[in-house]
């Protein structure tokens, strides 16, 4: 599913982007925006990928640099007949960005991420929590003066305690490939 999400990404932001009006776009203030792609977690022996979907925003302060914010969570990844797990992640880091052209730019992000990662088996909940830290790359094209499409990778590592037990924790890596699309206000 990764390698669908990223061709039909470069496939989507090539074609787009083409036909993008080449006038120059100012791009600092407020945008908000969502995303679908594939998250993978990582918890000692257990790897598995799903899909995963969410929101971002943020605000540009010029035209290199912004504060950004994401909030995602996964579907289910299913353990066994009747077990399964899913986690979430709430990010906030500075982004930097570099413009290609007027239309498209380059992206890296670097910061802090609060993550949870729920287990739902036949004996109950295990919630892990905890905060970690997160990097970002990505590319972004503006379509309109205020319609942007974004291809983004993002990856998240901490470790994680259980809700009850601090004793118990888990080393957690948490990443992702999205499409995303967001309004520049």
């Amino acid at each position: 599913m990764m390698k669908s999400v990223i061709g039909s990404g470069l496939v989507l932001i090539a074609a787009l982007g083409s036909t993008a009006a080449m006038a120059e776009v100012d791009q600092t203030g407020f945008y908000v925006g969502g995303f679908v792609g594939s998250t993978t977690l990582e918890v000692e022996d257990f790897d598995k990928s799903e899909a995963g979907f969410g929101a971002y925003g943020g605000y540009n302060f010029n035209q290199w640099f912004g504060l950004e914010s994401t909030l995602y969570i996964t579907s289910d990844y299913k353990l066994d007949d009747e077990d399964d797990a899913y986690a979430a992640a709430f990010t906030i880091a500075p982004k930097f960005t570099a413009a290609i052209n007027d239309t498209f730019s380059v992206y890296g992000k670097l910061g802090l991420a609060s993550m949870l990662v729920s287990v739902d088996t036949r004996l109950g909940d295990q919630d892990f929590y905890g905060v970690g830290f997160m990097w970002g790359l990505g590319v972004n094209a503006a379509l309109t003066d205020n319609l942007n499409l974004r291809l983004a990778y993002e990856s998240m590592s901490g470790d994680l305690e259980h809700e009850d037990f601090s004793s118990w924790e888990i080393d957690t890596d948490l990443s992702q490939v999205n499409l995303g699309l967001h309004y520049q206000f």
